[in-house]
């Protein structure tokens, strides 16, 4: 009896292959999808989440797109004008000090809060006092007037030199803040409102110069009557 001829093996790859081959891809494509958002790229992960919207009707790219472009575009408005209020703002102010000859008293700066108004202690207070002198109400009753009505902030900073004060147990820190709060309740006592000031006293520890001539600590005593932007009150962020 002769031998059976011996089936030849079949063409291709096994069965198991295919399936194998396209585990392994979708395997490769998950991982890259994966490494492209590790790395952060805004451009790549818009784009992956826009094609996985397309597919799946969970995320529109173009929708994405305009709404980042909106916001774009409501924040340079609010950046614009919040610059446009403090150079008003900062103009009124010098032209005031300007009409009045306090140059040498006052000067005024822009923050990036707003516009700060720096006042020298002797323009307000005696020595060691936290007594307003009366000589200084036309000038704390003018800025009154520009944010009386307004939706202003005001911050009333005081600031000592590094001399102690000599009054005992009456730190610099106890004068800068008892200066502030002076300033504060007059402020209220003129009607305005006391849910937008507040006071802060910083003592010796926030110079504009460095307390190494009489000249610069002359200016290091000083109130700062900081107001505040309307506009940085609606960012969300404590103005005070």
């Amino acid at each position: 009896m002769g031998k059976k001829k011996q089936e030849d093996p079949p063409k291709g790859a096994p069965k198991w292959m295919t399936t194998f081959s396209d585990m392994t891809t979708l395997l490769l494509t998950f991982f890259v999808l994966l490494l492209s958002l590790a790395n952060f790229d805004k451009s790549k992960v818009e784009q992956v989440f826009g094609i996985l919207g397309g597919a799946t009707g969970i995320l529109s790219q173009v929708g994405t797109s305009q709404m980042s472009e909106q916001n774009i575009i409501a924040r340079k408005s609010m950046n614009d004008s919040v610059e446009k209020s403090q150079e008003k703002t900062e103009k009124m102010v010098k032209e005031f000090i300007n009409a009045q000859n306090l140059e040498k008293m006052l000067s005024v700066v822009k923050t990036d809060k707003g516009v700060s108004v720096r006042v020298l202690d002797s323009f307000l207070f005696d020595s060691g006092s936290a007594v307003i002198l009366p000589k200084a109400y036309p000038v704390l009753e003018k800025i009154l007037d520009m944010v009386q009505y307004s939706s202003y902030y005001l911050n009333i900073e005081g600031h000592t030199d590094d001399v102690p004060s000599g009054r005992g147990t009456f730190s610099n820190w106890d004068l800068s803040a008892a200066r502030a709060v002076s300033v504060v309740k007059y402020f209220i006592g003129q009607g305005f409102d006391p849910a937008r000031v507040s006071a802060t006293g910083y003592g010796e520890f926030h110079p504009i110069l460095p307390n190494i001539t009489p000249e610069n600590r002359a200016k290091n005593r000083r109130v700062e009557i900081n107001i505040i932007s309307p506009e940085f009150v609606e960012t969300g962020k404590n103005p005070l």
